[in-house]
């Protein structure tokens, strides 16, 4: 009984994927094809994570990549070398395949462009490298790739074919003056002000970091904002640069709070390079700025101090016209006070004696006697 229950379990498996054809072809079907590329010698990987180089103008240099089947079939690559450039991310990439490279990626050549690599094989493939002997000094970088082109399907649903690749990158730098040089831009600056009148508002604008040296660099990306004079100023990182390689640029779109409107503000952008290159780590790298102003009116403030002053103004003139009119009631009271008083104390005046009488009567008649 013991050694007929493993068989019998088998026996009900077997049945199993006998009855779901469709699972076994599942089942069935091989992994997709995987692989890799990296720096190697003649005797296997050295440990080198990408290909560094320093050299002279019209020096050439022999090295090996190491090509990796990790499928378990076989699988035909094509080999070729490539330039790199910068994304709009400020990611790392090389030009599409069908682009030709112009600068290191066309100075890298094989004896082989397309080879065959067995499962679970890796192949060290030799290449040579030679620099120009007018070639700019400064950095070059690309990258060498393994390429399978395979049929796929796009969004539509049409037939395409699709080049998947992996690659190892290639750092060269070539003898020479070097000029480290990150220069920044900003553009469409503008204030927006806040739902609160009372508060501060925020600037936006568009930035542009162009590598206009010879040296991959990266660094920090600074605003200064402040009013006139450097009223209220202060400094802001706007981004954290990637590596930007020579010729290319970064772009993007900062906001900065907390801003008051002080009529017209003042926007500096700042860039504080870093070494990408050990190399260059004990240089001093010099900072480059730009300049640009916006329009920040403090319509909000002074719309909210203009109700203020009405509201001020309007109440004291109804306390004043208050005042006025108590005044007038009370004046009005001790009049009426004073005229009730006087009628009730007035004495009767005596009526005149008769020489008084005579005296007041006769006086007029003698002095008209005596002319």
């Amino acid at each position: 009984m013991r050694r007929a229950l493993p068989i019998a379990t088998a026996a009900v498996l077997a049945t199993l994927l006998a009855a779901d054809p469709a699972a076994a072809q599942e089942e069935a079907e091989p992994a997709p094809a995987t692989w890799g590329v990296n720096p190697s010698g003649q005797d296997g990987p050295d440990g080198r994570a990408a290909f560094d180089y320093a050299l002279d103008p019209g020096a050439t240099v022999i090295d090996f990549v190491g090509v990796s089947n990790f499928s378990t079939e076989p699988i035909t690559l094509r080999l070729y070398a490539s330039d790199a450039y910068t994304t709009d991310t400020g990611a790392f990439d090389l030009l599409p395949a069908d682009q030709e490279p112009v600068d290191v990626g066309s100075w890298i050549g094989f004896n082989e462009e397309t080879l065959t690599v067995a499962p679970q094989t890796r192949l060290d493939v030799p290449f040579a490298l030679t620099v120009p002997a007018d070639a700019t000094p400064g950095d070059h970088v690309g990258g060498i790739v393994a390429a399978a082109t395979e049929e796929g399907a796009d969004a539509s649903g049409a037939e395409v074919l699709v080049e998947r690749r992996v690659g190892a990158r290639v750092h060269l730098r070539v003898s020479g003056e070097l000029d480290p040089s990150l220069v920044p831009d900003a553009d469409e600056a503008a204030y927006h002000y806040e739902w609160n009148p009372a508060g501060p508002g925020s600037a936006s604008f568009d930035y542009t970091v162009e590598n206009a040296g010879n040296v991959r660099l990266r660094g920090e990306l600074v605003a200064r904002i402040g009013g006139p004079w450097g009223l209220l100023a202060e400094e802001v990182v706007v981004a954290e640069l990637p590596q930007i390689l020579p010729g290319d640029r970064y772009e993007g779109t900062a906001e900065v709070d907390g801003l008051w409107p002080l009529v017209r503000l003042d926007v500096e952008l700042i860039v504080r390079p870093e070494a990408v290159d050990a190399a260059d780590l004990e240089s001093r790298l010099p900072s480059r700025g730009d300049e640009t102003a916006l329009w920040a009116p403090p319509w909000p403030q002074a719309a909210v101090a203009a109700a203020l002053a009405l509201l001020v103004w309007t109440a004291v003139k109804l306390r004043k016209r208050k005042r006025r009119k108590e005044s007038s009631i009370s004046t009005g009271s001790e009049e009426a006070a004073a005229h009730a008083d006087g009628e009730g104390t007035a004495e009767p005046r005596p009526a005149p004696s008769e020489a008084e009488d005579s005296a007041h009567t006769d006086r007029p008649a003698k002095e008209r006697a005596e002319p």
